[in-house]
């Protein structure tokens, strides 16, 4: 695919809700999705912790029209974070006949509209002490412990009652699915059934080959019987040339000879030479204040302005300490 063409949920919130609006504009309410509702990827609910609730569940509306009433979960929208229940508000939508279900003879149906799972609350029913039940609601429901459920095959969470945490609401039992011609017995589905005899021999016959797996009467059979190499394939099974050519191998020890060559520590002789040049340099000097230069910019005169600098920031260190003594003496009372 094209990476022009991408899911809603991989863009960003304002661009996506831009396109909606932008692509409902242009249809008829009986075209429009059923739901306002866009929950980003990483919010959806993917675990019962999550959802709270599971299909065939029982819980009662606390908010809208069915306020108040006891429904059944049909079965949980992933991309809003709702559920369907067989009561529930519908509204008209247009399907296309590729998509008719069996005994539909119509375009228009009433579509059942999802609700929120924050808008109902678990329904279960508790046994009192002389054997009757009764159906609470529970306001909200934490999750303790867990145990393997023979139904869903798989570890599932506590459920209990918030501040009552004895009630567990137990998860609602799975329709049993009817076998077909493919499925496999339970008791036989851990059976092996096929043991390699050797790791060095196979049983695929010796004049095996991919060519043979191909349709001998496939579209364009050429293109896979051409022996022909191109000019990539050449490229790839060349092995590679010289790295550096002559010119620049020259180069290279030309350079070489060259650092070789420089100078990296001065004689005694040099450094002789050198004294003495800077020496008769500073001996005729005649102004009275290249004394004064030298003094300024050599290190002695350096070392002698820190050490003042250090003298003062003491003195200064003192005043203050007396300062404040001073300031003690004033503030104690004389008895």
């Amino acid at each position: 695919m094209s990476s022009r063409y991408s899911p809603l949920e991989r863009l960003p919130a304002h661009l996506r809700n831009f396109l909606i609006k932008r692509s409902e504009q242009a249809q008829l309410p009986a075209f429009r999705r059923q739901t306002d509702r866009f929950v980003p990827e990483e919010k959806r609910f993917s675990k019962p912790e999550q959802w709270k609730v599971l299909e065939g569940d029982r819980v009662m509306f606390i908010k809208g029209v069915n306020k108040g009433k006891i429904a059944r979960v049909l079965g949980l929208q992933s991309f809003s974070n709702h559920i369907f229940t067989d009561i529930s508000e519908t509204k008209p939508m247009v399907v296309p006949k590729q998509l008719w279900q069996e005994n539909q003879d119509t375009y228009l149906i009433d579509y059942p509209k999802t609700v929120p799972v924050e808008d109902v609350r678990v329904v279960a029913t508790v046994a009192r002490e002389d054997g009757t039940e009764y159906d609470i609601a529970a306001e909200d429901v934490v999750f303790k412990g867990k145990y393997f459920d023979e139904d869903y095959k798989k570890m599932m969470p506590i459920r209990r009652v918030k501040y009552h945490e004895h009630i567990i609401i137990p998860w609602p039992r799975v329709d049993p699915v009817d076998d077909c011609a493919f499925s496999t017995p339970p008791d036989v589905v851990e059976e092996r059934t096929h043991v390699e005899n050797s790791i060095l021999t196979y049983d695929q016959p010796s004049d095996f080959s991919i060519e043979s797996l191909r349709d001998p009467t496939m579209k364009r059979a050429y293109k896979w019987n051409k022996q022909v190499l191109k000019k990539g394939d050449i490229t790839k099974l060349t092995p590679p040339s010289e790295i550096f050519s002559e010119t620049k191998k020259a180069m290279f020890e030309e350079r070489k000879q060259i650092r070789e060559a420089q100078i990296k520590e001065i004689s005694p002789e040099v450094l002789e030479f050198i004294g003495s040049r800077v020496a008769e340099h500073l001996n005729n000097v005649t102004d009275p204040r290249f004394k004064q230069y030298v003094d300024k910019v050599s290190g002695e005169s350096r070392a002698r302005k820190l050490e003042a600098k250090q003298q003062e920031k003491q003195f200064q260190d003192l005043k203050i300490k007396e300062a404040e003594q001073r300031n003690k003496q004033k503030k104690t009372p004389k008895h």
